[in-house]
């Protein structure tokens, strides 16, 4: 293998132009590897690990761009690096023949555009708080797409805000929709009454396309990031999102979304609904739904169904609160249950949506029992292997460790639908569960790119004589450019099982898995994992165990009654 690199010097460029620029090499005929990245410290580790280091690169630093290509030929090496300087140089030829000025900082920009009032940061995180800083000081709201910003940072940045009266969404807040201008990764949905204030952006997303879907409208949709619902922050962007839409007179009704806040921060957030004097609906996925009650909100269970209340008392209509399974989904679950095998029992859910992805563990957990996973839940397990699956797996491709160097699976599916392909070669996959988000920044047509992995999983399920059943979800509208519908057509050509919401597919799959893990399975499961041995007994079978390495555990038995028949008759008699 040769690997060959050129350092860029003295420039930069954003991170997803970077990653498409490296995807767009990878693509290319006889190419075993290429990445086209920032010369930070951070980033050369990481072209070390993947095989890429070459000591040139030790001379670059963060203000140097590096390019890497490995392949078994050299000509195909010095092509791909003569690609990337291509589409570089034409990417600076273009700014200049266009000839509009851009602005090298905050202070130029601002000059540039009198009356700017919200600023969009999607830098790296270490320099995102010198750039808030005077962002804020210059009275400018804040949406904060980059993650990596620390929580001191983040803090600090969210107390100047409220000081201020603006708002700071995020850091990693992915989006936003405000006064109808759709923000980062946002879907193209209705004006109308509804206002959401999220510290989840693919809730976010759900919520508002579902309201759009049900013919309403969102009036605006403030992110707050993740971590706003912790202790350490108080849920500073939450209350400051409910006062915004308290006096906002587009916005009539108010949707909270977000796992369960810690409950120092949940009070606070409740007690600001219970004052704002507008309805509120509240989705706490997993949370309590009586302490959201008794705070005069309404609570609901899944995304589809904060949706549904919300335009239910938008319409001054009784709430219809969503049912278990769709009543038209019965004959297809009966339908698919005919498709699986005697040993196909799991799940495998592979996500690009991190907060779908929780939602399905909290629909699933309390029917499928242990869900693994790389996000945290209570009651699930945390996979000690990312990259291989343990029985009920749940995947959001969006963590860290997927995303590290390459595009969010929302831009590029390429990752996912590798791993969709390869769960088809467990014997034990029953169903593979996926989500397609639509919107602004993501892929142009995801529902093509993963079709054609779903045929590829199919065939090779069909060579070992097995189906598998395929369900997923199109978080979207028709006036996406994607377009739901025809996104979902695709899938649906392609033989997978598309459900209205996330919430729907997770309830079908839940019905679609209940009770596989027969008597058979039970015995399967001892004979693949070893006996773990309550003894009861002769206590040398115990140490003989023990001598084994095996887990046991004896118990020091003595007749019941003290051995005595009517007395031991008796105690049958009172069970």
């Amino acid at each position: 293998m040769f690997i060959r690199t050129h350092i860029y010097k003295n420039t930069f460029r954003d991170s997803v132009y970077l990653m498409r620029l490296s995807s767009l090499v990878r693509g290319l005929e006889g190419v075993a590897g290429a990445e086209v990245i920032v010369g930070t410290g951070h980033n050369k580790k990481f072209l070390q690990a993947g095989g890429l280091w070459t000591e040139e690169m030790a001379a670059a630093d963060a203000n140097d761009l590096i390019i890497a290509v490995r392949a078994a030929d050299l000509g195909v090496v010095e092509a791909g690096i003569k690609r990337v300087l291509e589409e570089l140089n034409r990417a600076a030829d273009r700014g200049s023949q266009a000839g509009e000025y851009v602005p090298r900082t905050f202070e130029t920009a601002l000059k540039q555009l009198p009356g700017a009032n919200l600023a969009l940061i999607s830098l790296p995180g270490r320099y995102v708080k010198r750039e808030a800083d005077k962002i804020l000081d210059a009275g400018l709201h804040l949406m904060i797409f980059s993650d990596n910003v620390s929580l001191e940072d983040e803090v600090a940045l969210k107390m100047k805000a409220v000081e201020k009266g603006l708002l700071v969404m995020g850091p990693d807040c992915g989006t936003a929709i405000i006064s109808g201008v759709p923000l980062a990764f946002a879907n193209e949905v209705h004006r109308g009454g509804i206002g959401i204030v999220a510290a989840a952006g693919t809730g976010l997303q759900e919520v508002s396309t579902q309201i759009h879907n049900l013919g309403e409208g969102v009036s605006h949709g403030i992110g707050t990031g993740g971590r706003d619902i912790k202790v350490a922050v108080g849920g500073m962007m939450m209350l400051q999102g409910i006062k915004a839409l308290q006096t906002d007179p587009d916005t009539k009704v108010i949707v909270l979304v977000s796992k369960p806040p810690e409950p120092l921060v949940a009070d606070r957030v409740l007690a600001a609904a219970k004052e704002c004097g507008k309805p509120v609906v509240a989705c706490f996925m997993g949370g309590d739904p009586a302490k959201i009650s008794a705070a005069g909100c309404i609570p609901a269970a899944t995304l589809k169904e904060a949706a549904q209340i919300a335009v239910a008392v938008l319409r001054d209509k009784n709430i219809d609160q969503a049912g278990p399974v769709p009543a038209v989904a019965e004959e297809i679950i009966e339908a698919a249950k005919r498709k699986l095998g005697s040993g196909q029992r799991y799940l495998r859910a592979l996500y690009s949506g991190g907060t779908l992805a929780y939602e399905t563990m909290v629909i699933l957990r309390d029917t499928l029992g242990t869900v693994h996973s790389n996000l945290a839940l209570e009651g699930g397990a945390v996979l000690a292997d990312v990259y291989r699956s343990r029985g009920h797996t749940v995947i959001d491709f969006g963590e860290d460790e997927f995303t590290q160097g390459r595009l969010h699976p929302m831009i590029d599916p390429t990752l996912r639908n590798q791993r969709l392909v390869a769960e088809a070669g467990d014997p034990e996959t029953a169903v593979i569960l996926f989500d397609l988000v639509l919107g602004y920044s993501a892929h142009p047509d995801p529902a093509g790119e993963t079709a054609r992995a779903v045929a590829l999983a199919k065939e090779k399920a069909a060579a070992d004589g097995r189906e598998i059943v395929f369900v997923a979800s199109v978080c979207g509208t028709d006036s996406d450019f994607q377009g739901q519908s025809g996104q979902v057509a695709k899938l649906t050509e392609a033989g997978v099982t598309v459900l209205a919401s996330n919430a729907d597919a997770a309830l079908f799959v839940r019905e679609l898995l209940r009770g596989r893990e027969s008597e058979m399975d039970k015995i399967a499961e001892l004979l693949r994992q070893g006996p773990k041995v309550v003894n009861l007994g002769l206590e040398d079978f115990a140490l003989n165990l023990k001598e084994k390495g095996a887990a046991v555990i004896h118990v020091r038995w003595s007749p019941p009654a003290l051995g005595n028949d009517d007395l031991l008759s008796l105690l049958h008699k009172l069970k």
